[in-house]
């Protein structure tokens, strides 16, 4: 029973490391139509459309899948959905970050977000749409590209940076 409670606190944890400061001092809400949590695996399954709530930060699929590692921390969280969302605002203040992929995967240690499958990420007018797009949140950057195995998919990445203002602000 105390791996349960585990779990279920670190589903109202998990959002801390990505969510701005704000965001991490608010209550984790999940909404689903079922929920599996597995003791043993340390593993908790939420099914039937699922959001994800913590201040700014949203996450939404048909199917989200919490792990933690041995020591009771997040390790992943995945989200498959048709497609499943992710949005959070930025501390800068550069707009609301928008993303949306068949899975998306954040990876707690790395402070990582990927999309994959269709993915589609976009802030303040920027756009990266590829197969597979990887967001590192301390480090503010995207890489964009195909899976392993898909190079002659003929899928490209598409690409949109809008001018940034000249007068300082950007």
């Amino acid at each position: 029973m105390r791996s349960i409670n585990s779990l279920l606190l670190a589903a109202f944890l998990l959002a801390s490391p990505v969510a701005l400061a704000a965001d991490a001092e608010q209550p984790i809400n999940i909404q689903a139509d079922s929920a599996t949590l597995d003791d043993a695996r340390n593993t908790a399954v939420y099914r039937g459309d699922v959001i994800v709530t913590q201040g700014s930060m949203r996450l939404t699929g048909n199917q989200v899948t919490l792990s933690m590692n041995a020591d009771g921390d997040i390790d992943t969280l995945v989200s498959i959905g048709s497609p499943a969302t992710w949005r959070q605002d930025p501390p800068e203040g550069r707009g609301q970050i928008n993303a949306r992929a068949q899975t998306i995967e954040y990876h707690a240690a790395a402070q990582r977000v990927v999309l994959i499958e269709r993915g589609h990420l976009d802030q303040a007018g920027d756009t990266f749409s590829g197969d597979l797009i990887t967001y590192d949140i301390n480090r503010r950057v995207v890489d964009a590209g195909r899976r392993e195995g898909e190079a002659g998919s003929g899928q490209r990445i598409e690409i949109t940076i809008q001018p940034r203002n000249r007068s300082g602000d950007n």
